[in-house]
């Protein structure tokens, strides 16, 4: 087994200069010649798997080979262990590194190239290739190894056959390349034949570097950057300096003065801090926390923080923050993730709507029945009827002051009851987070009307 090289590729070409009478010297006649466009011709040796390319020149006559192809039967390894016919795609990644796909207009292969060699794997469908999937060749056997022998000067752009070369995901589902056209609103290139994003996130740079002279040209060149992130309490513009590394004293006594922040400073990192991280806890959407810390900031400005706790106020926050936008998380889920105590985050609740004249938002219990479900292993008929039940229930009934959850635990028990699933009330009370006494008179209420509701 040959070993194919880089540059000249096989030992025997290593201290010459192949041109097409040494070819013909060394193996006789091709078995075949194909001319290529005008652009190169293909001496063809089919019964030892190999193919030459050189450019007729009329200035020159023997003219230099400029491609050295490998193909069935000829049997080599590059020096990196790359064997024809029996590696694959992926063992060429492996060794070289990833790289992107080739084709060309007509061609029935699909290659990368790395290092001045180039592997070649078989389309799965000559007609229909695209649009191109990687999972489909990447176990592909190589078939075809190439060396480009000499530098051309449109190497870049034409293989040997004189063919335009593209990347394989620059071609649409039609198999012609992509008609890419810009889309200003959202910075965005993409394909006008199948809506593929080709490049997202275009940075402009028509205002780089100029500049302005007055008003009118200043707001010509006025341009914005990514917005404002209210959990980040410095705005990411704190600069951070390695203290470990050698500096002057006067540096070092700059860096450490600039360490130290103000009492509001501190204050603003701890509370997105705990925003953040009782976020985390209790899964909230991202507007959610945005809308908690922004209520605190509120809070902060008017003066609600003194003799208060900070995780207190944060937790207050954060409950206010999810009955305005209805994200049921009940007032003991955010004790349980919170350091401080119930009595805590209510009388902070309670200033909160009464410093900052809001209204008590209250959270549909309807939202808190698909929890309590899966926490009680009841099937689904019993949450249908729980549900029209409480929308029954709010039809009659006010909400005001009333705990969702012990509404919830009155629906389910009613509705487990119809469906003949035997379940406690002690069971329900003690999942659900209240005491028998709440779940009876709800219960009391909802009995009026249970009779209407199927």
């Amino acid at each position: 087994m040959k070993t194919i090289f880089p540059a000249y590729g096989l030992g025997e070409f290593r201290e010459r200069k192949l041109t097409k009478n040494i070819v013909i010297q060394r193996y006789g006649e091709p078995d075949e010649l194909i001319l290529h466009k005008n652009y190169s011709t293909q001496m063809k040796y089919t019964s030892l798997g190999k193919c030459f390319y050189y450019q007729e020149n009329a200035e020159v006559d023997d003219p230099p080979i400029i491609t050295l192809g490998f193909v069935h039967p000829f049997q080599g390894k590059t020096e990196d262990g790359i064997i024809l016919n029996r590696s694959t795609m992926d063992d060429v990644f492996k060794i070289y590194g990833r790289e992107n796909w080739l084709t060309a207009d007509g061609s029935q292969y699909f290659w990368v190239e790395h290092s001045g060699i180039s592997f070649y794997v078989l389309r799965n469908n000559i007609e229909h290739p695209f649009p191109f999937e990687e999972q489909n060749y990447i176990k592909s056997t190589i078939i075809r190894i190439t060396v480009p022998i000499t530098t051309r000067p449109d190497d870049i752009i034409l293989n040997e056959a004189g063919t335009l070369v593209n990347n394989a995901e620059d071609y649409c589902v039609d198999g012609t390349l992509h008609e890419i056209i810009f889309d200003q609103e959202r910075s965005e290139r993409l394909c006008s034949k199948c809506g593929l994003i080709v490049q997202e996130r275009i940075i402009s740079m028509a205002y780089s570097g100029s500049r302005a002279f007055s008003k009118s040209e200043q707001d010509k060149r006025q341009t914005h950057g990514s917005p404002v992130n209210p959990l980040i309490p410095d705005l990411q513009m704190a600069t951070m300096i390695d203290k470990k590394a050698p500096m002057p004293e006067v540096l070092r006594k700059a860096v450490k003065w600039d360490s130290r922040y103000s009492w509001k400073q501190r204050n603003m990192i701890q509370a997105t801090s705990e925003i953040k991280r009782i976020g985390e806890l209790l899964n909230l959407p991202n507007h959610v926390k945005v809308y908690a810390i922004q209520l605190y900031r509120k809070a902060f400005q008017l003066g609600l923080l003194k003799g208060r706790s900070i995780r207190a106020m944060v937790a207050a926050s954060i409950y206010y923050a999810c009955g305005a936008e209805q994200v049921p998380r009940t007032l003991q889920n955010i004790v349980n993730c919170s350091d401080s105590t119930f009595h805590q985050i209510t009388k902070c609740y309670q200033s909160l709507i009464k410093e900052l004249n809001l209204q008590s938002p209250t959270i549909k219990p309807g939202l808190l029945v698909s929890k309590y479900i899966a926490e009680l292993e009841l099937n689904h008929q019993v949450e249908v009827l729980a549900q029209k039940i409480l929308i029954k229930y709010e039809k009659v009934y006010s909400l005001s002051g009333k705990d969702p959850k012990g509404l919830v635990a009155a629906a389910l028990y009613v509705a487990a009851q119809h469906n003949k699933i035997k379940v406690s009330q002690t069971k329900i009370s003690r999942t659900v987070g209240i005491t028998e006494v709440t779940l009876r008179n709800r219960l009391r209420e909802m009995q009026k009307f249970i009779r209407k509701v199927k």
